[in-house]
């Protein structure tokens, strides 16, 4: 199925820039599993490759609902829409569209919850899934079919809507910046 990553986020992890090991303990919760995308800066891709974490919040859901009390950061919250997202770019029958890159991954469940996927997009990445995204409007969405071929609800429709706005223009400010992301499904 297009939709499943046979990758898997790694439980334990080695950072590189102190050589301590990481662990990244499954998520526990009944949330949901959700999408959070931060800004990440032309000189830190590299090292957000080798160990993304630290480029990542402890709690992104506090970030994404202000729930410190603090303004919200620059970031892209996608709420449970990652997955509509994913078959809107990443349709069952065709190759996946640039702007998959962004939505591309699937947390690992666990016996007790679950593990992050998280990945790191390049400023050529960002870029690309931009012009990508900039091209998908209200046509493509009322084409978008689930795994199983049914259409989306007309509130489903309108939820895609919402976050694939949102995307739109967190990546073209990214894009403006000349900047990556790092993300997480979790």
């Amino acid at each position: 199925m297009p939709h499943r990553c046979t990758e898997h986020a790694a439980v334990h992890r080695t950072t590189q820039a102190t050589g301590r090991r990481a662990v990244v303990r499954p998520t526990i919760g009944a949330m949901g599993i959700r999408y959070y995308a931060y800004p990440l800066a032309p000189e830190h891709v590299d090292l957000a490759r080798a160990d993304p974490y630290p480029f990542l919040p402890a709690d992104p859901l506090a970030d994404a609902w202000e729930l410190d009390g603090r303004p919200r950061p620059d970031m892209l919250y996608l709420d449970k829409c990652w997955k509509e997202l994913q078959w809107l770019t990443c349709p069952t029958a065709g190759a996946p569209r640039t702007a998959y890159a962004l939505v591309r991954g699937q947390a690992t469940h666990t016996g007790g919850g679950w593990v992050p996927w998280v990945d790191v997009l390049s400023p050529a990445d960002v870029d690309d899934a931009a012009r990508d995204l900039v091209l998908i409007g209200e046509d493509e969405v009322t084409a978008c079919r689930d795994p199983h071929g049914d259409p989306l609800s007309a509130s489903g429709r309108e939820y895609v809507t919402h976050y694939l706005r949102e995307a739109q223009e967190f990546t073209a400010r990214l894009q403006r910046r000349g900047w990556g992301l790092v993300h997480v499904i979790g």
